[in-house]
């Protein structure tokens, strides 16, 4: 079982031949495990090429065998990527290969992350209307997205900011550097502003 860094690298998973013979022509279908993509397949199909297609999300990938009688004698690879965001916490993940809707397991290991870093000091804006920005660190991932003390975060990771300790909750303990934080914030004027941030392990 393969044991996968989030985010990096693509990682095999080889599914040994069964040596079976079957009459008419096969499908592999491969599900990827929760927070990975596939990224390539390796069928080795011989002597007809199998017609391969991967999702355009990486969530599934198929192979299907030239016509006629054929038999699984050659290992099958498929990559797999973890997610930059996947949980902080080491995990296994399920996915499965159906041959023909003969199931096998696709195991992953995600390993533990380090902890993801924004870089604002923040404490609690007015009516429960967000988290106020009252300092934010130089070079920081907060900074390079053009927030600044004043602003008022409304929204991290998709999730609705109503206090300091909400945004503190958003993060701490559930994201991992490398992952990628939509944040939407609030203007003193009153103008909002979105971004995109990746966040680091140390600032």
């Amino acid at each position: 079982m393969p044991e996968l860094d989030a985010p990096g690298a693509a990682e095999p998973v080889t599914y040994p031949p069964d040596h079976r013979t079957r009459p008419t022509s096969g499908t592999f279908v491969f599900t990827a495990p929760p927070h990975t993509r596939i990224t390539r397949l390796e069928m080795n199909c011989r002597p007809r090429p199998c017609a391969e297609a991967i999702a355009t999300d990486g969530s599934t990938a198929t192979a299907r065998t030239g016509p006629g009688r054929w038999r699984w004698n050659v290992p099958v690879r498929v990559w797999l990527q973890a997610a930059a965001n996947a949980p902080m916490q080491r995990a296994r993940y399920s996915g499965n290969l159906s041959v023909d809707s003969e199931r096998q397991p696709l195991d992953v290991v995600i390993t533990e992350g380090r902890q993801g870093l924004f870089g604002v000091v923040r404490e609690d804006a007015p009516n429960n209307s967000g988290a106020l920005v009252s300092d934010v660190v130089p070079g920081s991932p907060a900074d390079k997205a053009g927030i600044r003390p004043g602003d008022v975060i409304v929204s991290f990771n998709g999730r609705v900011i109503t206090n300091a300790r909400e945004q503190s909750a958003a993060r701490v303990g559930v994201l991992r550097a490398g992952a990628v934080v939509p944040v939407t914030y609030r203007r003193p004027d009153g103008g909002v502003g979105t971004a995109e941030v990746t966040l680091v392990d140390t600032l």
